[in-house]
């Protein structure tokens, strides 16, 4: 089974319901499977063959959606970069991972030099909106194709995602994940969500990451996917009341944006069914507040470039459960159960798995998980020591099997010989009434060799100190976890796809020396 299966479902069975709409248009499913079919057959004319690697540079829109398609149902490997990263680290990494076919948006036609210069596989290159750039559009490069249906048999085997790791702490890696690792991920999400009739998708996080592989799970819903070509939360909430939204992925630090919106509780959201946190832990105290609200619909998945999305699942019903009593509280910290496609443990450092409540690595075991990273075969066999992938996460599960995240294995901070994972400092500044969002790292100490510090965006209306938080985590985590230090931001430094770079945060504390840990 391939993405297109998904898709070529919903088109035989509703091919006159909107498929896509918002950014780009509208268009059908019957339109966009005809226009699928004739950029598939073009690619094949072209010389395409199974696993061509392609990669679509475009805000989130109906025609680059209908692009990526076509390619895949030629048997194309989606290399995934991010409009929002710079110029030079896309061409990095289409260079590196030998793409050959380039889809692009007219605003972005000025940076395609670029890539055209620095990639010597790079032999196609087509614009997916306008016929007025100095590349050939889509639309002509493909009108001649037949739109009938295409009988062409892509191996689960082959390639179908090129992912690029987040690069949070360096430069990004590139994994090796077959067309089975798209499905799979897609047919996890039907495990977890229930609709009465055919669901409403709005687009705001990029489709090129973890936002496409929702929008390829509507289709086995027959459901339309509605693409914002930026984030606007004035807009999402207009949306969510007009075209009456039933599905809302974003990041947590959007998600705190939208619940401290002024227009919210003006706004109809009764249609919404789920509000999907990933990319990063989410503060119980907004789930709270989200849950109070727009009522049941906030959930929380995981997963991982590497694995798959979703690995977990916590559903709206269980967290509005725990909100609603008290003593099951400590839920709200939990990603959930692993979906019926994984299996998920914590292990120790000897590969011994260990034991529920215990503390170690997350290691799985899913359909989902990559083959390997591209040209990288001693972090390939690191994360996939024991015969079990790797995540690099700290955790562990409880007697129900609820998993829990307590920090990334390469943030732990040693400060006087103990162990310390920022994710439960934040957990105590997050629930702060002043504060927005946090990042938590080590730098260099005298005394203690690294000591905590805490990076903070301050609510507009904030009227807290450094000192005042610095006494609330002592309350709370005692002074040995405390941080002894705030730097007070007014924006943390983030990824394209959302997470915190604490790279960047901790570099000028780390500049000029051999190593990062002391």
């Amino acid at each position: 089974m391939h993405v297109i299966d998904l898709f070529e479902w919903a088109a035989r069975n509703f091919p006159d319901r909107l498929a896509f709409s918002g950014a780009g248009g509208d268009l059908t499913y019957r339109e966009a499977r005809a226009a699928t079919n004739r950029i598939a057959r073009a690619l094949l004319a072209s010389g395409a063959t199974t696993g061509t690697r392609f990669a679509p540079l475009s805000p989130n829109c109906t025609d680059v959606e209908v692009a990526t398609l076509g390619a895949m149902r030629a048997g194309g490997g989606f290399c995934n970069v991010n409009l929002r990263a710079g110029v030079d680290a896309n061409v990095d990494i289409l260079r590196r991972g030998g793409c050959e076919v380039l889809f692009f948006h007219s605003s972005v036609a000025d940076t395609v030099p670029a890539f055209t210069e620095a990639i010597p596989e790079l032999r196609l290159v087509l614009c997916v909106d306008s016929d007025e750039t100095s590349y050939p559009s889509v639309r002509a490069w493909s009108e001649r194709e037949s739109s009938g249906w295409l009988d062409h048999q892509v191996p689960k085997s082959g390639l179908g995602l090129q992912g690029s790791t987040g690069g949070t702490t360096g430069a990004a890696k590139l994994t090796q994940a077959s067309n089975e690792f798209i499905v799979m991920s897609c047919l996890a999400w039907a495990t977890c969500w229930r609709f009465d009739s055919p669901p409403v998708n709005l687009a705001v996080a990029p489709v090129t990451h973890a936002g496409g592989m929702i929008v390829f799970a509507h289709f086995q819903f027959g459901g339309t996917s509605i693409f914002m070509d930026a984030p606007d939360l004035e807009l999402v909430l207009e949306l969510i009341e007009s075209r009456r939204v039933t599905t809302l992925f974003l990041p947590p630090t959007l998600i705190y944006m939208l619940l401290a919106h002024p227009r919210l509780a003006d706004t109809d959201t009764s249609s919404l069914r789920y509000l999907i946190s990933a990319a990063a832990p989410i503060a119980p105290e907004k789930l709270v507040d989200g849950v109070e609200k727009l009522g049941p619909v906030m959930c929380q998945a995981y997963g991982q470039t590497e694995a798959g999305f979703p690995l977990t699942w916590i559903s709206p019903e269980e967290i509005a459960e725990a909100v609603a009593d008290g003593t099951q509280r400590g839920l709200l910290l939990s990603c959930g159960r692993p979906t019926l496609l994984c299996t998920i443990e914590a292990m120790a450092d000897d590969g011994q798995i260990l034991a529920p409540g215990e503390t170690g690595e997350i290691v799985l075991r899913a359909p989902t998980t990559m083959s390997g990273y591209l040209n990288d075969d001693e972090a390939t066999a690191q994360v996939q020591i024991h015969g079990w992938h790797h995540t690099g996460d700290i955790g562990y599960r409880d007697a129900d099997g609820y998993l829990y995240i307590t920090d990334r294995k390469r943030d732990m901070i040693v400060s006087g010989g103990f162990n310390i994972f920022p994710f439960e400092v934040e957990q105590v500044l997050l629930a702060h009434a002043d504060v927005q969002d946090c990042a938590v790292i080590g730098v260099p100490d005298e005394k203690w060799g690294e000591a905590v510090k805490a990076c903070v965006q301050l609510k507009p209306t904030a009227q807290t100190s450094e000192d005042e938080l610095i006494a609330v985590c002592k309350g709370t985590l005692g002074s040995m976890k405390a941080p002894k230090s705030i730097d007070f931001l007014d924006q943390l430094p983030r990824s394209p796809v959302g997470k915190v770079l604490k790279r960047e945060l901790r570099a000028p504390y780390w500049a000029g020396r051999d190593r990062q840990v002391s």
